[in-house]
């Protein structure tokens, strides 16, 4: 029993390390994007498409869970509203940055983790640790260095914006965690959330479009892209596995080992640390004193929660 309790634990921490590392290829496609003059939100758009067909496709093979029973509704009803939300967060975040400080913005957005983790203790009686306490202050001590040292400059009022996104974070990554505590996580498997988080996703797309023509002529102009269909058919590979192998069943594994509450802040750590390898070692950018310092915070928090 004590073998099957800790094996759980080990793979729950170890899929939501590998889908931080996964958010690690949205850097990859945001350098491409700027190469190529490819729009990020049309990229997240045609891959939300993409993503709920293929998901769709294998849900179907999968079986249909039962939706006669009121517990699998509400988990494909939050994991849907988390993909709208999503959306809505990533639009606030563009909003956000075209006017102000991108490190402190970044930073703050990304600090939307302790929402999960206070829904945890609270909703669903998870005890807050100290290696769980400590690794929290070492992500939040992570993200206030990168924000001091990025470049800070502002052209406009921002805050509001910001604030908007954390917002659109928190309830986004509660929408996602709070399903692995409900009954109906043994019911519906982990493809058929990822088709609802895809889903969700394309919803909120389709709603911007509608009512913002400047979004229609982008998309219009990008579909001619050959180059966008190729990076994101690329991105939604990488997406679909990590949210049908990792995400959802990580997520479901800690949950059960009543450590859930840390999903979101293990995956946002580890999501800077692949970053920040990438950039050092495929962009060969220079990183600070500072930058380094940030990193090995990430790192150490990782390796508290591990013990």
């Amino acid at each position: 029993m004590m073998e099957n309790f800790l094996a759980s634990q080990s793979f729950g921490i170890t899929a939501m390390i590998l889908v931080g590392i996964s958010w690690s290829v949205w850097g990859y496609a945001a350098s491409v994007a700027s190469r190529r003059n490819l729009d990020m939100g049309v990229m997240l758009a045609l891959g939300s498409a993409i993503g709920a067909a293929i998901s769709l496709i294998i849900a179907l093979l999968q079986g249909i869970p039962d939706f006669r029973v009121s517990g699998n509704w509400l988990v494909m009803l939050l994991v849907f509203s988390g993909g709208i939300v999503n959306y809505i967060q990533l639009k606030l975040i563009a909003l956000a940055m075209r006017f102000g400080p991108n490190g402190i913005i970044w930073s703050i957005v990304q600090s939307g983790f302790i929402c999960p983790l206070a829904v945890g203790i609270i909703f669903f009686g998870e005890a807050l640790k100290i290696s769980f306490l400590v690794s929290v202050l070492l992500v939040m001590a992570s993200l206030v260095v990168f924000a001091v040292v990025a470049d800070n400059r502002t052209s406009g009022r921002w805050l509001g914006w910001t604030l908007s996104a954390f917002a659109a974070t928190c309830i986004c990554q509660s929408f996602q965690y709070i399903p692995s505590n409900l009954s109906g996580a043994d019911s519906v498997s982990s493809i058929w959330r990822t088709l609802a988080f895809f889903g969700g996703m394309f919803v909120g797309f389709v709603g911007n479009l509608l009512v913002s023509k400047p979004t229609r002529q982008i998309f219009c102009q990008q579909l001619k892209n050959k180059y966008i269909w190729f990076y994101t058919l690329m991105l939604n590979v990488v997406e679909v596995v990590s949210c049908y192998c990792f995400l959802y069943p990580g997520m479901d594994a800690l949950a059960k080992s009543r450590i859930g509450a840390i999903s979101t802040q293990l995956m946002t750590a580890a999501s800077i640390i692949a970053f920040e390898l990438y950039t050092v070692l495929v962009l060969r950018e220079k990183r600070s004193f500072w930058q380094r310092v940030a990193f090995g915070l990430c790192l150490l928090a990782i390796v508290a929660i591990c013990f």
